[in-house]
């Protein structure tokens, strides 16, 4: 395996302007030897990273002239999408380049050195440039800034820090030895939930991005009780940080606000009253993960938090709901406006100049389309995709809105508003139509879990055989790419496991249900817009036959004074957001529509 070698290439390609599919970088690492695809993301994402420090520290270019740059390398970038289900189970996500280097500036000291010539040094392939540069200046180390990223992953967040001030700290192992490469002041791998005790309140800068998920016990911050495993890391990499120290947290996720204006109540109001008791929160930007986030591998909406020194008395909570913090971040400009570097660091250039630099970034990006064009996947053209078992055509409308020739099957007429985009009868007789994908949504009538109470019905295991056989036609279709959904049941144990187990709450639908995928060729789908789990709505009610209260989720339980027919449509519906990310992650925008934007 030639590592250094395929992260050469890469990087030669993306100053080249040379745009790359999955399918391109994967041939490409398979000719330096390396086939894991894990390790093509964590090699493609290091060059990445490489080429983007080396533009956060050309003295030449003013902090602007940089961000632009580094917006016009990102959009260059092949979208890092090649991730094993454990990546995805530790929603190890990484930051944007452009927002890291504004996270990174953000907490850079005024006056720190710049350690450009330490960069150069592993640019040229050295690594023992751990004091270089401007570094011997001095001989008492307390005289320099001190920056730590306690969930460094390759170390995207630290683009913009001097390598020899910086302290940064990873558990994955192929993470772990990337950053060992590069000249950081001290790589280390302790737990981020327990950070060592001499770190305390030792650090002028703290910027983190930690994985998000639940705690297997809450952790107790003074009298705040934090729930989340995102929140506890951000908090204890606080305790790491100077009183006037700076931090950028980038949290998954927007904030949301109840009827009064208040955060709504669960985990996040909790850790968002700390933060606002201790700290000085300066603010907390919302950024569309579909526009700026998804080249990264993933579509989900974050925040980034800025925060500048603690309180030297605590006092207050999170305020209440006002323009700024509901106010979506949909552009890198927008974005560059609102942390505001252009007001402190770097003064943003005059507008005759900004003209200029626009000009220059538009260029580099019309180059790149120029290389493009002509070697575009043959994924662009408007693919041909049966959506099976489903009369809504709720997912076939999210397909029809990407420029794809969707179409909905199913035995019953279409409730959707297209008839002529449905095909009512057998989808057994259109599976060999020559379809390019086929997204299934078969009948769970028999196959739930819920329903064993009734099979010792022979009648119902009858129709058991008769549906798993049916799931079974399913899978051996003759198409390219298949996904098949199904709530938890005996597909698992009589076919196979499935590939992946989504929540619509990961997709921004206040809801609960289990929905298992199981998928050829096609990638497990990334968390878009994930809802705190405490901030669900539930029904409470008292079940008089059986004699005790049951909590059910309330779309559910809002479905039972329904006609059986209707309650089963309402029930089995998929849900906007689970079908936008089908839409969005599962195809590719026509090439047409590519070509009218080159």
């Amino acid at each position: 395996m030639d590592k250094k070698g395929y992260i050469s290439r890469i990087r030669e390609d993306l100053k080249g302007g040379r745009k790359h599919s999955k399918t391109t970088i994967e041939s490409i690492a398979k000719s330096f030897g390396i086939a894991n695809k894990n390790l093509v993301k964590e090699f493609t994402e290091l060059a990445i990273i490489l080429n983007a420090r080396e533009i956060a520290h050309d003295s030449s270019l003013t902090t602007y002239e940089k961000y632009l740059d580094i917006v016009a390398l990102y959009q260059s970038q092949v979208n890092l999408s090649m991730r094993t289900s454990m990546s995805v189970l530790m929603q190890q996500y990484s930051t944007p380049a452009p927002i890291s280097l504004l996270a990174s500036s953000y907490i850079l000291k005024s006056g720190s050195l710049s350690g450009y010539k330490a960069f150069k040094n592993i640019v040229k392939g050295g690594t023992k440039g751990k004091i270089v540069g401007n570094a011997h200046l001095t001989n008492d180390k307390n005289d320099f800034p001190k920056y730590l990223e306690p969930s460094a992953g390759n170390g995207l967040l630290t683009i913009a820090l001097p390598y020899h001030y910086t302290h940064v700290n990873e558990l994955d192992d192929v993470r772990l030895a990337n950053l060992k490469e590069q000249p950081f002041a001290k790589v280390s791998s302790w737990d981020a939930l327990k950070p060592p005790a001499a770190y305390d309140r030792t650090f002028d800068g703290i910027v983190t991005n930690p994985p998000f998920g639940s705690l297997s016990q809450p952790e107790l911050f003074g009298k705040f009780k934090i729930k989340r495993l995102e929140h506890a890391m951000a908090l204890n990499a606080l305790r790491c940080m100077k009183d006037d120290g700076k931090a950028a947290i980038i949290i998954g996720g927007h904030t949301t606000w109840d009827e009064h204006g208040r955060v709504t109540a669960g985990t996040n109001r909790i850790f968002l009253n700390y933060l606002y008791h201790f700290y000085n929160v300066e603010d907390i930007i919302p950024i569309n993960g579909k526009k700026l986030y998804s080249r990264q591998g993933t579509s989900i909406n974050t925040r980034l938090i800025l925060i500048d020194g603690a309180k030297a008395v605590p006092d207050g909570a999170a305020p209440l709901k006002n323009k700024l913090h509901s106010t979506v971040v949909n552009t890198h400009e927008e974005l560059w406006d609102r942390v505001g570097l252009g007001n402190s660091t770097s003064p943003k250039p005059q507008t005759k100049d900004v003209k200029v630099i626009k000009l220059r970034a538009k260029a580099i990006l019309i180059k790149q389309k120029q290389l493009s064009l002509g070697k575009l996947p043959t994924t662009n053209r408007p693919l041909r995709i049966l959506v099976a078992c489903e009369e809504s055509q709720t997912v076939t409308m999210a397909l029809r809105s990407q420029g794809h020739e969707a179409y909905s099957c199913d035995i019953l007429p279409t409730t959707g508003n297209h008839p002529e985009w449905h095909i009512q009868g057998d989808v057994l007789n259109q599976l060999d139509k020559g379809w390019d994908m086929m997204i299934a949504f078969p009948p769970c009538t028999y196959l739930t879990v819920s329903g064993n109470a009734w099979m010792h019905d022979p009648e119902r295991q009858k129709e058991r055989k008769k549906a798993l056989a049916f799931i079974r036609k399913l899978m051996k279709a003759p198409i390219d790419k298949i996904a098949i959904e199904n709530p938890i049941g005996v597909i698992s144990t009589a076919i196979r496991k499935p590939d992946q187990i989504i929540q619509p709450y990961y997709f921004g639908d206040n809801a609960k249900k289990s929905t298992c995928l199981w998928l050829k060729n096609l990638p497990l789908l990334e968390p878009t817009d994930m809802l705190d789990e405490d901030q669900l709505e539930y029904k409470h009610w008292y079940d008089k036959k059986k004699k005790r209260w049951r909590r059910q989720p309330l779309w559910y339980y809002k479905a039972r004074d329904l006609s059986d027919e209707e309650r089963r449509r309402v029930r089995s519906k998929t849900f906007q957001g689970i079908a936008d990310a089908m839409a969005d992650q599962w195809t590719e925008k026509q090439q047409a529509n590519n070509r009218k934007t080159a």
